[in-house]
């Protein structure tokens, strides 16, 4: 029976989290390892799109609202200023979850949304063990025996693997090498919102792409994705990229510019931007992959940690049925394997095409904003995510 389930989480991020959260919640005994000292979001911001709000409503309408309060919710009338560098407005862009307007889209900043799901977790009574990683597991019929950085092992009924894109038990199980450099970086931060109003902006330049959204409480957060060669930002450190980020963009859009040059050097972020190709498998026995460790995805249609959200929905829901472990966990394989399949694969050609990285693509990039009045192509299909109904099947 699922209440009987004992579950070691690997990775205390926003999909371990979420896991621990949904897990707990059908009543199994979760413990988080993290391998940090203290429990904390990294990043500025993200938008939690329809999909993902469903998600966290399914985990619990306590948290649901949690996320709502913390965050910049969008009235379903919101739009998305889309424009070039100069200014000019190339779409209006409007931002809904289809005809029911059923969830919002909902930028937030990651430490919110991270807070957010760690109470939830602990409140349903989910443990966590920081300071140690998982560092290796043996499978058995009846239980995976998980080894940890402290030379300490235990047993558990199943182990999920949520450590990110560089997962050490992805490694382990599909030894396919490390994640794909995808040619550009990304340089995020956030600062008051005093220069740009109440609507999400994206602007395009030649070969940088600079997404904005209010997050409320009088702040927004800002990604920046910039063709680069690899290590070539990351290895400026936060105080320079930011600085070289506001030059080189300081003869935007002024309200743009400024926005950039409020931002607190200690509150950015630089990232390469990485992917793999799907993987054919994600499930060994009693071992699953979720998240970033599963399908690790580049950030143009946002869907990153939205879809993180979902695997924790059907990651949960599947191991509270009536299947042995193993089975349950090909179940859940099963159902969202081609799924986030398809996001990465969408996401990463969106990306290229997002980058505009000489003056043919900029100029494909602007008119098919222009004429297509969106951003992201096929997006409608992904916001469409809604939890399993286990009852109506």
């Amino acid at each position: 029976m699922s209440d009987t389930h004992s579950i070691v989480v690997a990775g205390g991020g926003i999909g371990g989290l979420a896991a621990a959260a949904a897990l707990a919640g059908h009543g199994m005994r979760v413990t988080v390892v993290e391998r940090a000292a203290v429990v904390a979001g990294a990043g500025a911001g993200l938008m939690l799109q329809p999909n993902g709000v469903r998600a966290l409503d399914a985990i619990g309408t306590g948290l649901g609202r949690r996320v709502r309060a913390a965050g910049n919710v969008l009235a379903p009338d919101a739009i998305r200023i889309l424009m070039d560098a100069d200014g000019t407005v190339l779409a209006r862009e409007r931002l809904d979850g289809g005809p029911e307007h059923d969830a919002p889209h909902l930028p937030i900043l990651r430490t919110a949304l991270h807070d957010a799901l760690l109470k939830e977790a602990v409140e349903r009574g989910a443990t966590l063990q920081l300071a140690t990683a998982v560092v290796g597991c043996t499978t058995a019929p009846d239980a995976v025996h998980v080894r940890l950085s402290d030379d300490t092992t235990f047993a558990a009924d199943a182990l999920i693997a949520a450590d990110g894109i560089n997962s050490r038990i992805r490694h382990r199980m599909l030894g396919d090498g490390p994640p794909a450099y995808r040619g550009y970086t990304s340089v995020r931060g956030h600062a008051p919102d005093t220069h740009l109003g109440t609507h999400s902006h994206v602007v395009n330049g030649r070969g940088v792409q600079l997404f904005i959204a209010p997050v409320g409480d009088g702040h927004l957060y800002w990604t920046a994705k910039i063709t680069a060669e690899a290590g070539a930002w990351p290895a400026k450190g936060p105080a320079r990229a930011l600085d070289d980020l506001t030059g080189a963009l300081s003869h935007w859009y002024a309200p743009v510019a400024r926005t950039l040059a409020d931002t607190d050097p200690r509150d950015v972020v630089v990232t390469d931007i990485h992917d793999r190709d799907p993987a054919l498998r994600w499930t060994d026995g009693r071992v699953t992959l979720l998240g970033d460790a599963a399908h690790p995805m580049v950030p143009a249609l946002g869907q990153g940690a939205n879809t993180a959200l979902e695997d924790a929905v059907v990651l949960a829901d599947t191991l509270a049925g009536p299947e042995d472990v193993p089975e349950a966990l090909l179940d859940y394989q099963r159902e969202r394997l081609p799924r986030t399949s398809a996001v990465v694969l969408l996401s990463r050609g969106q990306g290229e095409l997002d980058q505009g990285a000489d003056a043919r693509r900029e100029h494909l990039r602007n008119t098919r904003m222009r004429t297509s009045g969106r951003k992201d192509e096929g997006i409608g299909d992904i916001l469409g995510w809604r939890p399993p109904d286990r009852a109506a099947a």
